[in-house]
């Protein structure tokens, strides 16, 4: 038959406890009475107060009474017979600053055997006390004790006793207690302030268990030794140096009369134990209900638990990362206390969610250390490029002056030798010996090669820099090549190279008496540099006695210029590096032939200036073939009367390139670019605004809402890539499109390449430029 009842408990004043006990003796003498007249069974009723025994006579044949007292436990009564049990404890506590006694009564075998198992050690034999954990109370019995109990709190005028079945008492604990880890868990995750965590779960934890006092015990791991480095720098601990020292870290008081432990440390003497640290290393806990039997051979544990007034003790280590931290400590101070093990099992809970807000505390301090250094190493490195801006807009200024330098100062010396060199030359009066003319020879051919290579500068800064423009005109091209080979016929003299000319028209070639003429429009002062610079090079490269041959026809649109020689040839592998400025493909050729490397660099944007193409097909030892296609109207222009027009021509003449109304930004730092893309732009039926600065224009640019954003990457790449980052993260103008001006020698940060929509190469081509624009725009 089953128990009525398990388990009774609840918190009342003093005088319950006395009211209740006499139950026990009443209880007894029920019991005795009944068994006299029916199975003759034993009643035994053990207390801590007291040892009684029934004469022979009270308890017939068989039955016996018997009453103990055991000091230092809590006040308890136990009565015990062969159809009824019940255990009857009472713990002082302190509630609202006045004492009261918790109360518990129970019927549950296992907890009755759990409290026996102690005892048995310490009783006398004649006791006869019987561990029985399958032990089921009559139901008759239980329901006489239910009445008495009754009406005992009625006398008492206590509140009313709660009276649970075992499920519905376990159940309420399981929710008491999920409730609480919620809590402890919620605590946890709302800050990142451990002291808090600790603090608040403490406080918690030490009311639920009803513990006199609650604390957390932290070890002293790897603290030595490392100054204010610990505190510039948050480390994680090194749990394999314990120092053997620790303190009390955090603590709760049941009671206002206990004294208390905070801060505390221990001596290393009371814990020389390491099989005890590998066993709370693995996450052993120990639930003492009685220190001065577990310590009895430790003195120094003992005058610890005498001075700090424990009596029990239950201890959970708290493991972090596998490693031991410190400990959770439950006192009982005012007696000894039977830890259920329920409770271990609650605090083994609650130390596993304090190691994982330990760890994941640590985990932030690191990174939040890790955060501000690396903010701190931004900012330097910012700095550091900050200061590598300004010297690098110094070298450019240093640059730009130097240009002008040798625009103006070298020139006009070199002016003075060149000039003063043809002249002695060409006066026969002066009678020179031919050493002397050699000589001259010499200053007269220095002088132009100087002049050659400076002229190679400037145009090269120039096109680098979108600064040049053509001055297109229809000229005759068969005329241009034929002066340009005048030019260099010395020099292929010199070297004894055959010079060739073929000027093929409708697919025959015309001779000089044919007046062989083939016009084309473009600018003819670059096309001949273009010729000049292709020429000079194969003459360079091709050895005595070889042949320079240049063919011109048109084709598609395009003029074609083709220059052939029987030179050293390129390996395939260095053509991609052909057309790289200052760099020549095999550094002996800086003693055997000259230059700076510039020569085909030129030429290449010479050639895409005129909205063409040059390619170089060549075998080593046998020549090169240079082909050159030039578009037959090319569309830069240098004067700005005639941007305006160019711009309306190429809208009337290509349809595609007609555009709906639309509001353009530029930003653009340099006033000559900016004036040429204007007006291209406004000849083009664009609404255009031209910015200044890229720091200050984010605000006007969501002003004007424009469809299109022109951005020269040439400003201050930290400036542009903060305003195109704004520009793309707002709601307003986050979806204007983006077109960047650059060089194709600019190296791209990653946000242009992120948030920029297409690219225009420099030199500036207008068709292109509208082309792209058109585009943007039209997708």
């Amino acid at each position: 038959m089953s128990n009525l009842t398990s388990t009774i408990r609840g918190d009342y004043p003093l005088n319950t406890f006395e009211i209740v006990r006499d139950l026990w003796q009443q209880m007894a003498k029920i019991i005795c009475d009944r068994s006299s007249s029916t199975c003759g069974g034993e009643v035994r009723l053990v207390t801590n107060a007291q040892l009684q025994c029934h004469p022979e006579s009270a308890i017939s044949d068989s039955d016996t009474l018997a009453v103990i007292s055991l000091q230092n436990s809590p006040q308890f009564s136990l009565l015990q017979s062969d159809s009824f049990q019940a255990l009857l404890t009472g713990t002082l506590i302190e509630r609202d600053n006045s004492q009261q006694i918790a109360i518990e009564i129970s019927f549950e075998p296992t907890s009755i055997d759990e409290f026996i198992q102690p005892l048995l050690d310490y009783l006398p034999s004649t006791v006869g006390l019987i561990a029985d954990p399958n032990f089921t109370n009559n139901c008759e019995l239980q329901s006489c004790f239910t009445q008495l109990l009754l009406n005992a709190i009625v006398k008492s005028n206590s509140p009313t006793v709660s009276m649970c079945s075992e499920r519905e008492l376990h159940l309420q604990a399981q929710v008491e207690q999920a409730n609480l880890l919620n809590n402890i868990i919620t605590q946890i995750y709302q800050t990142l302030d451990l002291s808090v965590i600790l603090q608040a779960t403490v406080e918690r934890v030490q009311t639920f268990l009803r513990a006199d006092r609650l604390i957390i015990y932290q070890f002293d791991f790897g603290a030595e030794g490392l100054g204010d480095a610990r505190v510039a720098r948050p480390c994680r601990r090194d749990f394999t140096t314990y120092t053997g020292t620790g303190r009390v870290a955090y603590e709760s008081l049941g009671a206002a009369e206990l004294d208390s432990v905070l801060n505390i440390t221990e001596h290393q003497d009371c814990f020389d134990d390491p099989q005890l640290w590998q066993r709370y290393r693995e996450g052993m806990s120990r639930a003492i209900d009685r220190v001065d039997l577990e310590y009895a051979k430790n003195e120094c544990m003992l005058e610890l638990m005498a001075r700090s007034q424990i009596k029990s003790k239950l201890v959970v280590p708290i493991v972090v990362k596998s490693e031991l931290w410190g400990l959770a400590i439950a006192h009982q101070c005012h007696s000894s206390r039977h830890w259920q093990p329920r409770e271990t099992q609650f605090l083994q809970q609650v130390a596993e969610h304090l190691a994982l807000a330990i760890d994941r505390t640590e985990l932030y301090n690191d990174s939040l250390w890790h955060t501000q250094d690396l903010e701190q190493r931004v900012s330097e490195r910012t700095q550091d490029l900050r200061d590598a801006v300004i010297v690098a807009q110094t070298a450019n200024q240093s640059k730009t002056e130097f240009l002008a330098l040798l625009s103006h100062e070298l020139r006009t010396p070199l002016t003075s030798i060149l000039g003063l060199s043809a002249t002695l030359l060409r006066l026969p009066l002066l009678n020179l010996t031919e050493r002397q003319q050699h000589y001259i020879q010499i200053i007269n051919n220095s002088g132009e090669h100087l002049s050659e290579l400076i002229d190679d500068i400037l145009d090269f800064y120039k096109l680098e820099f979108g600064k040049t423009f053509l001055k297109v005109s229809e000229f005759s091209l068969a005329k241009s090549i034929e002066q340009i080979v005048e030019v260099v016929k010395p020099k292929a003299e010199i070297r004894k190279i055959n010079l060739e000319v073929q000027i093929i028209k409708d697919g025959s070639e015309l001779t000089q008496d044919d007046g062989r003429d083939l016009r084309f429009c473009g600018d003819p002062q670059r096309v001949r540099q273009i010729l000049l610079n292709i020429l000079t090079n194969a003459i360079k490269f091709t050895p005595a006695h070889g042949t320079v041959l240049v063919r011109a026809w048109s084709e598609d649109g395009y003029a074609v210029l083709e220059v052939e020689d029987s030179g050293i040839g390129i390996e395939s592998e260095q053509i991609p590096r052909l057309f790289k400025k200052f760099h020549q493909l095999n550094h002996n050729f800086d003693r055997d032939f000259g230059g700076m490397g510039l020569g085909l660099a030129i030429t290449q944007q010479l050639v895409e200036l005129h909205g063409g193409s040059i390619e170089v097909d060549s075998i080593v030892g046998s020549g090169s073939t240079f082909t050159v296609r030039l578009a037959t109207q090319p569309l830069q222009v240098s004067d700005r009367n005639d941007w305006q027009a160019m711009g309306q021509t190429l809208v009337f003449q290509d349809p595609e390139l007609n555009p709906v109304p639309n509001r353009i930004v530029l930003l653009e730092q340099d006033e000559e670019i900016a004036n040429f893309l204007c007006d291209i732009l406004t000849a083009a039926r664009y609404q255009v605004t031209w910015l200044l600065s890229a720091e200050s224009s984010f605000r006007q640019i969501a002003m004007f809402e424009p469809d299109l954003l022109i951005i020269d990457l040439a400003l201050d790449a930290q400036t542009v890539d903060r305003s195109i980052g704004n520009i793309r993260k707002s709601s307003t103008i986050g979806e204007v499109e983006i077109l960047a001006l650059a060089t194709k020698d600019d190296i791209i940060s990653p946000i242009s390449k992120q948030y920029v929509d297409d690219y225009l190469w420099k030199p500036i081509n207008p068709e292109q430029l509208l082309r792209k624009i058109t585009k943007l725009l039209s997708d």
